[in-house]
């Protein structure tokens, strides 16, 4: 096989775009994913207060199953081109190091506030959805490495494997860096030409009967299993996971082909003409930081507890509630309030390469 059909593209990268080219550059179809897989994210948070309500329990399955793979997928196609140019470094430090600090400290100080306890802050222990963040950040650092390796998806898939049975402390998510890193060199891999495939009518037909299929069993086969396994962040042996090394592997590898195949499916039923969505699409990190402070809220006051009373209503209430809570942190409004202070520019904290010192 070729060597140009297995390498990431070495178009133009980020420093050698205009603004205007790269709002044209855009994939409308990665927003629209990244508008409805945010949704989701909201939606599954929201729905962890309810697991004892079981449609809820099978429905957040069933959302967990997939909804992170296909952000990570997403994340690595769009990040493809990384390679730590100045300008790059940058942007990954004002966009993931610095909300990942900020948010952090912000989430355990609401937390603090509300429960009336002392504000206690650990960065090496990511805080609720903060992870993501220090992921991501790892992720694009280890680019380079999976464009020299040979088979970088499969050494990708060992070494998601393998880190299971690595029995230590999950500091900075490490457990979930490495298990879901398959994901993300996939992402690194993708062509125009696969998505093109994913928009094949029958394949369409096919990928919303796999996920109207695999809600229903979620639906009806949850009851006895444990839904830390799709959190990627515990080794095998270690409780809740309690499983020894052969049933480790085999399941993180079932929930390995569960992710890329409904990420596939996502992916080919998103509409992928540009459309409202899209413009949404490209303010994801404000409702990934934001979502979490409402929804604590909430949580505070009560709202889920006595959503909980409903039973199975309260699945579509909180569902609804998302997509509008969600839409309304990546509406441009939001963006122009919070951008600012949710991805900083801070240019007087770094060099100015043009003027090429040292």
């Amino acid at each position: 096989m070729s060597t140009t059909l297995i390498q990431p593209p070495a178009a133009a990268t980020a420093d050698s775009s205009t603004p205007v080219e790269r709002r044209k550059a855009r994939d409308p179809l990665l927003d629209n994913a990244r508008y409805w897989v945010m949704l989701l994210v909201v939606a599954g948070h929201g729905l962890q207060y309810l697991l004892d309500v079981p449609d809820a329990r099978g429905t957040y399955t069933w959302i967990y199953a997939f909804h992170m793979p296909a952000f990570v997928l997403i994340s690595g196609y769009v990040a493809r081109r990384y390679e730590g140019s100045p300008k790059q470094v940058r942007t990954m430090l004002t966009s993931l190091v610095l909300p990942y600090v900020g948010l952090n400290v912000a989430l355990d100080g609401f937390r603090a506030l509300l429960d009336d306890e002392p504000l206690a802050v650990n960065l090496l222990d990511p805080a609720w959805s903060t992870w993501f963040l220090i992921a991501l950040f790892v992720w694009r650092l280890s680019s380079p490495v999976w464009r020299v390796v040979r088979a970088p998806v499969l050494v990708s898939v060992v070494v998601s494997l393998v880190a299971g049975l690595w029995q230590v402390g999950d500091v900075l998510s490490i457990h979930r860096i490495l298990g879901l890193l398959p994901f993300y060199v996939a992402g690194m891999y993708l062509r125009p030409e696969h998505f093109a495939l994913l928009r094949r009518p029958a394949v369409r037909v096919a990928s919303v009967v796999a996920l109207a299929g695999t809600l229903g069993w979620c639906l009806l086969r949850h009851e006895g299993w444990y839904v830390s396994w799709l959190y990627w962040r515990d080794a095998y042996a270690d409780a809740p996971l309690d499983a020894d090394a052969f049933g480790g592997l085999a399941t993180r590898a079932g929930l390995l082909v569960t992710g890329f195949a409904l990420s596939a499916a996502v992916l080919s039923v998103v509409p992928a003409r540009r459309d409202r969505t899209s413009d949404l699409g490209r303010h994801t990190m404000n409702a990934y930081v934001l979502h979490g402070f409402v929804l604590i809220l909430l949580a505070h006051l009560g709202v889920f507890s006595a959503l909980a009373t409903w039973g199975a209503l309260s699945v579509p209430v909180v569902l609804v509630g998302s997509v509008l809570l969600g839409t309304a942190l990546m509406s441009a409004p939001v963006a122009r309030l919070v951008s600012p202070v949710v991805t900083p520019q801070l240019r007087w904290a770094f060099r100015d390469q043009r003027a090429g010192g040292v």
